[in-house]
């Protein structure tokens, strides 16, 4: 299957991300009080009053060409109608600079429960602006292809993650490709509601 110029080998990985979004939808569901919680972790407590920010939407063609995203390669991996009830909303863009392609998810989960989260492996804080965020992987990812940036917002919080092409896993600068995630974290951050 090619969808929009990409390698079958490339829209599998986007659909990998896609199950791994699924994945962590699956491992939030149970609730304390009132409140979801990630399994086995203690409750958090979310602010649903806040909109949950659509990147699907809420960023124009113009801001993902400043980072070097084309926008017509756009792939929605989770949009549910009703912002009232949403929360994880995540697209995704090809770089016009290498074979990777930049997620940006919007979510009301907090950093806390990335760092709680059995599946994320953290690899170290960093701070992204004014926000202290961390910088994290899949803990079962052998290829080592995929990075990922989480800051805190009022909504919950915002990620930016990196998944390399497979194919051209020899080309990569870094592996797993964190300082690209971290770039482009840093240039989304300030046009991210705090």
């Amino acid at each position: 299957m090619r969808a929009m110029g990409m390698s079958s080998r490339f829209a599998v990985r986007l659909a990998v991300g896609a199950a791994a979004v699924s994945s962590v939808l699956a491992s939030c569901t149970s609730t304390v009080g009132g409140n979801a919680t990630e399994e086995g972790s203690s409750p958090f407590s979310h602010n649903e009053s806040v909109p949950l920010f659509n990147p699907c939407t809420d960023l124009s063609d113009d801001v993902l060409r400043g980072d070097k995203l084309d926008p017509a390669t756009k792939q929605v991996s989770a949009d549910s109608e009703s912002n009232d009830e949403a929360w994880w909303k995540v697209c995704n863009w090809r770089s016009t600079e290498g074979p990777y392609a930049v997620s940006i998810f919007s979510t009301r989960r907090t950093v806390p429960e990335r760092r709680a989260n059995d599946q994320s492996l953290v690899i170290e804080d960093v701070a992204v602006g004014s926000r202290a965020g961390v910088v994290h992987t899949k803990r079962h990812d052998p290829d080592k292809l995929t990075c990922y940036v989480s800051v805190p917002a009022a909504q919950g919080m915002f990620e930016v993650g990196i998944a390399w092409r497979y194919s051209e896993r020899g080309s990569m600068p870094q592996s797993p490709p964190c300082d690209l995630a971290e770039r482009h974290m840093r240039y989304f951050e300030p046009i991210l509601p705090k």
